[in-house]
Parts: structure tokens; C-alpha cells; sequence
């Protein structure tokens, strides 16, 4: 999987679109997550409109990315489908963004993960920007398009950091 060797955020962007089938590919890779309790939280808004990647960008310091993409992705973790007991939905959307983030890499594309959750003001900005109803907590902000550099393979293998048998 040289994906997971050749991943970095990507920061700036060809102007072109995301083409249907990739961003498809995308999601249906992101979704393959794994999830507690096979709950599967997460529901993803995809944004085009520039007004309104603008806008989302706007919500953080680092949203640069977001305003430089031709798409933003916004994972949301659904309330409902996480369940009263499901406390590890964060885990669950932490694996579907690693997931799209590494198929954004299969399909040619460059991708930046922008923290939102769990910094509350940013979170009910976002909420308020995509017209999330109370059962939806915005997680992260995705940028996707075609990166202006190539992503390199860059080692940080550090054996010093594993433990066998005990720390």
C-alpha cells in the first residue's frame, strides 16, 4: 500500500475539479472504517460552492487548505447512529478521515486534514455553516483536489519509539 508511505497534507491545489467517480471512491473507501460496535457514526457534507468553501475555511486559523481546494469534506459524526453508549465515535471518525485521506492519495489527489472537533466555538461554526440539525457534530474539515507538488515518500520510522514486552 504505497499510499500510506506517499500521504502528506497538501496544502495548495490545481484549480480543476474533483471528478464524480473519484470523490465516490473517496467516500466509499472513508466508509470502510472501522467502527465500535460496527455503529458506523459518520455522514460526510461535500463542498464545491466557493462561496461556501470560503466560508467553512474561514472557521479556523488553519483552514488555508480549505480555502485553497477545490472541495472540502466535512465528516460529522450523527448522534443517532452512534448511540447513547458509543463512547468512541471520535475513534470511528478518526479512522473514516484516514481512510479518505489515504484513497484521496490512490486517486491522484492531495488532501489536508483540518481539526474542528472537539474546539466547541468551531465546532457549532461549522455546525451553523452546513445547516447541521442538533444531532450532528461536525469532526474535521478535509481539502481535496490535485495537488500543485508531488507527495514524496519521507521516513519516520523511529525504532527508538517501540517497546516490546514492556515500556
Amino acid at each position: 500500500m504505497n499510499s500510506i508511505f506517499t500521504r502528506r497534507s497538501v496544502r495548495e491545489y490545481e484549480k480543476r475539479p474533483v471528478e464524480t467517480e473519484k470523490l465516490e471512491r473517496i467516500l466509499r473507501a472513508g466508509m470502510q472504517a472501522p467502527s465500535a460496535m460496527n455503529r458506523q457514526p459518520w455522514e460526510v457534507v461535500v463542498i464545491t460552492d466557493p462561496d461556501k468553501i470560503a466560508e467553512v475555511a474561514a472557521i479556523t486559523p488553519y483552514g488555508g487548505p480549505a480555502a485553497r481546494a477545490p472541495m472540502v469534506l466535512v465528516p460529522v459524526c450523527n448522534k443517532e447512529f452512534a448511540g447513547e453508549k458509543n463512547r468512541y465515535w471520535e475513534q470511528d471518525l478518526s479512522s473514516l478521515v484516514q481512510n479518505i485521506l489515504l484513497q484521496i492519495v490512490e486517486e491522484g489527489l492531495g488532501g489536508c486534514w483540518m481539526g474542528i472537533y472537539p474546539d466547541e466555538n468551531r465546532t457549532q461554526q461549522l455546525a451553523d455553516a452546513i445547516g447541521a440539525p442538533e444531532n450532528i457534530i461536525p469532526f474535521a474539515m478535509i481539502s481535496v483536489g490535485y495537488p500543485l507538488q508531488e507527495n514524496k515518500f519521507v521516513d519516520r520510522y523511529h525504532p527508538e519509539r517501540v517497546h516490546y514486552g514492556k515500556y
